[in-house]
């Protein structure tokens, strides 16, 4: 339980994947990259991460893209030694993430993401990857995106299916939107890295909500803000809050 609870601490938002959005991917051409700053709150833990990121389109059907994280800091307001003897190890590169879009239609797309091992306490030491499908409906007062996607070789539960919705309303250069990711897992065996144990049973399901807005500055570039609420068991500890996380992104096209 001490290790789960300190590896929520990982898990992904908004660029969650090398699939950054639910939207078709860029023109033939085109490429974007982006900065993020993360603050995570999950009482009496805190950290405070970044993540950098490319992609490109060098066809009207095919994107590649690369993530990078690195936890700056991590701080524990408590008085468990386990736990602090822990977060003393926990700053520095997660797991880098490397993905390949594919855009069958203008609303439908699939993408295979593959995540090298860490070496910190907070991320997986196996490789692991996931393929996702995704659809957006585009309506003439909004934009309604889903995305279905099979993660396998996770540290807590080997195999496990994410299903998000996300609904942008334009209103010019400025979008808001809400985003909903409901986690469920498929097994109840790790796959040896130690993150899940017999006490964790039946901790494999989650949900995500959370606002958000862009804003379109020029052309080329857009600014992001947005919350994130963690709940259910696998997000549950009895050592700590379930997480909130506060996250700033700037996007860059070229």
């Amino acid at each position: 339980m001490l290790k789960k609870a300190i590896a929520v601490l990982a898990f992904f938002t908004t660029l969650s994947s090398a699939a950054w959005d639910y939207l078709p991917i860029l023109p033939k051409g085109l490429g974007q990259t982006a900065f993020q700053f993360e603050y995570t709150s999950m009482d009496p833990l805190s950290s405070i991460d970044v993540k950098a990121g490319v992609r490109y389109s060098p066809l009207s059907w095919f994107e590649v893209s690369a993530i990078l994280p690195y936890r700056i800091t991590t701080s524990y307001d408590g008085n468990e030694p386990e736990f602090e003897a822990m977060v003393d190890e926990m700053d520095g590169i997660g797991n880098i993430t490397f993905g390949l879009r594919f855009q069958f239609t203008e609303t439908f797309s699939a993408y295979v993401d593959g995540y090298l091992p860490g070496e910190k306490t907070y991320t997986e030491d196996s490789f692991f990857f996931g393929v996702g499908l995704q659809h957006s409906s585009i309506f003439s007062f909004m934009i309604w995106s889903t995305d279905i996607s099979l993660i396998y070789g996770d540290a807590w539960t080997n195999m496990f299916v994410n299903f998000g919705n996300e609904i942008n309303i334009p209103f010019g250069a400025f979008v808001p939107y809400f985003h909903m990711d409901f986690i469920y897992g498929l097994e109840e065996e790790a796959n040896g890295s130690g993150y899940y144990s017999d006490e964790d049973e039946g901790g494999n399901n989650g949900l995500i909500i959370g606002p958000g807005f862009k804003f379109s500055l020029i052309p080329n570039l857009t600014l992001e803000a947005y919350l994130a609420f963690y709940m259910g068991d696998r997000f549950s500890s009895e050592f700590m809050d379930e997480p909130m996380v506060i996250g700033m992104s700037i996007y860059y096209t070229f």
